[in-house]
């Protein structure tokens, strides 16, 4: 099921995504170049929604940013601007977000969204709660303040108040698949698999841009124990994401760049001191017909990629999803789609896969994945146990000696980088190399051992799996 093509195939085609991406890049382009609209604060919160639903946190912080500096009164990706905090951990900007709206408008949904979502941060769900809850009632046609009020019960244990606020979301954006997402993550997370495949098959035909969709659908069928299916979506996922990155334009950031419009450059504002006239990383502009234009930067500044369709039809379906069901070539191979992946995001993903190669008995697939994770999260001690657990039954035992060291150097206490780099020890020096590792993956201690490290990704948040991306995903827009 899972499909590659050569790289030098010269019968590739492109897929849906980046149809769809470079259409957006023109029109970008086009509003900044023909319409002078680069600075306007509804092109920048497109933007935003757009670089927060491709789940680029970091873009959508900057242009919510940008937002900020043009028109501090801007709602249209306010709850954009308060997830994205969310998603990047940040507790103090959050904090000053949620009293500057609070004290300009304390009769405002967005601003008690904001308050909810600072005590979400900080662990304090039940004060959380009391706040999602206000923000309801302000405004109960916001699927963003149902969603959040969802998942600080989600978080809490309590599945029944989280799917009752999910399905309330769902009444709000009936044409929406996050409700649906939201749904099939929390019955998945309580262990109901037939109605979770239900609703995150729902949601993935709702909208197939959305690779999320598909890594959940993988942590699926991982759980059913159907390694090739969970494979085939965890690739699927990574295969998304890559053809969103390889869109034939720069990226959106290039198209609010151009005839002296804002650069965002790498994600952050570029600082610069020239002439003394630096307001918040933006340089002043010498066009005296618009008070937001901006000097045009330098040309050796080379734009980062902001990509995917985040823009909504008045059906309140994305714009890819109109035309996904088009049949089309794969344009990646799979081990391109793991290897292009740049973005600590989708690190668990990647584990996820490499788990599933793992029970497959693929051990150099999923020795890449876990290497991959390792460059992408150093400090996480699982990728590093993990990779030495595959190359221990691969036959590696001195590759997976230095492995489990390295895992007990992040993680001291793990008892099962303990337990195995006892055991590979003294397998190196008791044992014969021809022997040992084709027994291991059969005996019954292993086997407890391999459930283990499988279980790892499915209930630890900080490993990955449903909770963990849930999330990173939490208080998506559905603007």
């Amino acid at each position: 099921r899972m499909q590659t093509t050569t790289k030098n195939d010269p019968f590739r085609i492109k897929s849906p995504h980046q149809l769809v991406s470079k259409t957006i890049d023109d029109a970008f382009r086009n509003l900044a170049s023909t319409h002078r609209l680069g600075l306007s604060s509804d092109i920048l919160s497109h933007a935003a929604i757009r670089a927060y639903s491709s789940h680029d946190l970091r873009s959508a912080l900057t242009y919510c940013t940008a937002i900020d500096s043009v028109d501090p009164f801007c709602r249209t990706a306010g709850y954009v601007n308060v997830a994205t905090l969310v998603g990047l951990g940040l507790k103090r900007k959050l904090f000053q977000l949620a009293h500057r709206l609070v004290d300009a408008d304390p009769k405002d949904a967005l601003a008690w969204f904001a308050v909810g979502s600072y005590y979400f941060l900080c662990h304090r769900y039940d004060l959380a709660q009391r706040h999602f809850s206000r923000s309801t009632r302000l405004d109960p046609s916001s699927a963003e303040c149902w969603i959040a009020f969802g998942c600080s019960f989600a978080v809490c244990d309590e599945s029944d108040q989280a799917l009752a606020s999910f399905r309330a979301a769902q009444t709000k954006y009936p044409g929406s698949h996050v409700p649906l997402l939201y749904m099939g993550m929390e019955y998945l997370r309580t262990n109901h698999l037939s109605l979770a495949g239900h609703f995150l098959s729902s949601a993935q035909k709702t909208d197939p841009a959305d690779p999320l969709c598909c890594n959940e659908l993988g942590v699926w069928s991982y759980r059913r124990g159907d390694m090739a299916d969970a494979a085939f979506w965890f690739v699927k996922a990574l295969r998304l994401h890559a053809e969103a990155e390889s869109s034939t334009l720069t990226s959106t950031d290039e198209a609010l760049g151009m005839n002296g419009y804002i650069l965002l450059n790498g994600g952050h504002y570029s600082r610069s001191d020239a002439d003394g006239k630096v307001a918040d990383g933006i340089t002043e502009s010498s066009d005296s017909q618009s008070p937001h234009a901006k000097k045009k930067p330098s040309e050796d500044d080379a734009p980062s990629s902001t990509v995917l369709c985040a823009l909504k039809t008045p059906s309140r379906q994305s714009i890819a999803a109109s035309i996904m069901n088009a049949t089309t070539g794969s344009t990646l191979a799979d081990s391109e789609c793991i290897m292009q992946c740049r973005d600590q995001f989708w690190e668990p993903t990647i584990f996820n896969l490499g788990q599933s190669y793992r029970k497959m008995k693929r051990w150099s697939d999923a020795i890449v994945c876990f290497e991959k994770c390792c460059s992408l999260c150093p400090g996480n001690a699982a990728a590093f146990a993990a990779l030495g657990f595959s190359m221990h039954l691969s036959g590696d035992i001195d590759g997976a000696i230095d492995r489990y060291h390295e895992a007990l150097g992040r993680k001291p206490d793990d008892p099962f980088s303990s337990e195995m780099l006892n055991r590979a020890l003294a397998e190196a020096v008791t044992y014969p190399m021809s022997s040992v590792f084709a027994s291991l993956e059969s005996s019954k201690e292993a086997r407890r051992l391999n459930s283990v490290v499988g279980s790892s990704i499915l209930n630890d948040p900080k490993q990955g799996g449903t909770q963990r991306l849930q999330e990173g995903y939490f208080g998506r827009t559905l603007n």
